[in-house]
């Protein structure tokens, strides 16, 4: 039996957790749900990014002004 890494597993539940926010958001249903998956998980990976990329902004402009 192959073993599964923990990466592997916390990935796939990440993006089970997206498909699943993502279709309440939506009010999708859980078909339509998997069907848009690659596009919901793009947006919520296009999100992450622009929160991470100000808020290393705003820290980087505080820590310059002090």
């Amino acid at each position: 039996m192959r073993r599964v890494s923990l990466r592997a597993l916390v990935l796939s539940a990440a993006c089970v957790l997206v498909l699943i926010a993502g279709g309440m958001i939506f009010g999708l249903s859980f078909e339509r749900a998997v069907f848009l998956a690659p596009v919901l998980l793009i947006c919520a990976g296009g999100v992450a990014f622009l929160l991470v990329l100000w808020t290393k902004v705003i820290r980087d402009s505080v820590r310059g002004r002090g």
